[in-house]
């Protein structure tokens, strides 16, 4: 045994091999010194139990490219590219709505240096780190002001301590949502310390049911939208025009919570039943909030919009400070909301993907495996969805990548995820496929040379 344990390499000649070096350089010299040890140590153990290939595990090329391969696999812990071929365009999982180019390079512009995050260029003096957006937000959505917070849970909380703290909110029992990651409506209510009052049933709620909820501690009426599942059939809701118009001859502020938030009309993609936040304040909503990285197609947050005299009581709750977004979310979302300004609908990510026909997605899989055996992969028409929380029902067509092997399909997801650049895809009835619907054309080359290893 001591034979062995001389035969160890030390830290120090590790370092000074070339293979070292590059690791070094890559990984850097700590997180190097870290794993070295630990391999290091690890063998000393199993020469003490006598047990392993001694002599194998004892060459420093061995050392090295087990060293190696625990830095990559620590390096993807950490937050990282990934390509997404699961066919879901907002994977929550992978980060939802890929930000558009223009959004990235005012990230860029605003991160670098300075910026009139708080500051009115034009008075000289402290100014309101969300006036450009509400302007924005303003001209395209008609609505008096806005405030933007970290993400949409945070709005509905902020929204319900601001304003109906210790009051009761109708709402009806088909709309107690879990957003996920088992953030739940009425736990956030809960939390806001506002008292939940559900009326209805599960598909069927009626006009009588909130007349009947209404006293003298109701401090709103709510509506949520089931942006992530759809309850069709023997159903019954009352619409946003009538709700709007009881809350207000009560006096009461009417909430709308759409999640999803789409700024404008889908019906292009054949989706009829999603509601837009143009709607719901024509509608009579006094307050929406929506999430900025689903279908608006920005960065995470979460917007609250609406009538001026609600917007600033919530503005001065204390809670304010501590769910407010920084410069890089504020700067990509003014980003992306000018994009709709500009009418630029293709600039942003989720849309230019929703527009993929299935024609393109041909040539692309056609593309991709064009210098692959045809046995090894077979191109297939499929069915994919938005995700994220959003149009639950809505099938979008696509193109995917059969690929075949003798290996289980979890053995060839797990082969793709440990790839250097890790590609997510999916698994359907024991099949494993890359969907093409939410690729970009710029990780065409790499799909291309990883196909090329199977």
């Amino acid at each position: 045994m001591e034979n062995l344990l001389r035969q160890i390499p030390s830290v120090s000649k590790l370092m000074e091999t070339t293979k070292g070096k590059e690791l070094i350089q890559t990984f850097g010299r700590q997180e190097f010194l870290r794993i070295c040890r630990e391999h290091l140590e690890k063998i000393r153990e199993d020469i003490a139990k006598n047990s392993g290939d001694f002599r194998e595990s004892l060459e420093e090329e061995k050392i090295l490219l087990k060293i190696e391969k625990k830095l990559k696999l620590t390096a993807k812990k950490s937050l990282t590219k990934v390509i997404n071929c699961t066919g879901t365009i907002l994977h929550t999982n992978l980060g939802r709505a890929p930000l558009a180019e223009r959004a990235l390079e005012k990230i860029l512009e605003v991160s670098k240096g300075y910026s009139n995050l708080e500051f009115d260029l034009a008075r000289g003096e402290r100014g309101s780190r969300t006036l450009g957006i509400s302007e924005q937000l303003a001209q395209l959505l008609g609505v008096d002001d806005c405030v933007i917070v970290n993400n949409n849970a945070a709005a509905v909380l902020l929204v319900l301590m601001a304003l109906t703290k210790g009051k009761e909110v109708i709402i009806s029992r088909g709309q107690l949502v879990e957003i996920g990651g088992s953030f739940r409506i009425p736990e956030i209510m809960e939390q806001s310390g506002s008292i939940l009052k559900e009326v209805g049933t599960t598909n069927k709620v009626h006009l009588k049911d909130y007349q009947r909820a209404i006293n003298e501690n109701t401090g709103a009426i709510m509506r949520v939208h089931t942006s992530n599942y759809r309850i069709v059939g023997f159903t019954q809701e009352v619409d946003l025009q009538t709700l709007s118009k009881l809350a207000h001859e009560n006096n009461l502020p009417l909430i709308d919570d759409l999640g999803s938030g789409t700024l404008i009309s889908l019906t292009k993609w054949g989706v009829y039943d999603e509601p837009t936040v143009t709607e719901s304040i024509k509608m009579g909503a006094d307050i929406v909030t929506f999430s900025g990285d689903k279908l608006l197609g920005g960065p995470q947050c979460g917007v609250i919009v609406g009538k001026k005299e609600y917007i600033d009581i919530i503005k001065k709750h204390p809670l304010m400070r501590a769910l407010r977004c920084d410069k890089l979310v504020l700067s990509a979302l003014a980003a992306t909301l000018e994009l709709y300004q500009r009418e630029e609908y293709g600039e942003i990510p989720i849309y230019n993907f929703l527009n993929r026909s299935v024609a393109e997605l041909k040539e692309m899989a056609e593309e991709i495996t064009q210098n692959i055996d045809s046995q090894k992969v077979t191109i297939k028409e499929d069915f994919c969805y938005v995700g994220g929380g959003a149009l639950p029902t809505h099938q979008l067509p696509t193109v995917v990548i059969k690929v075949n092997s003798q290996k289980p399909a979890h053995e060839l997801a797990k082969w793709f995820r440990n790839l250097e650049i890790p590609v997510i895809g999916r698994i359907h009835k024991g099949e494993f496929y890359l969907d093409l619907k939410a690729v970009f054309p710029e990780e065409i080359p790499y799909l291309q040379h990883v196909l090329s290893k199977i």
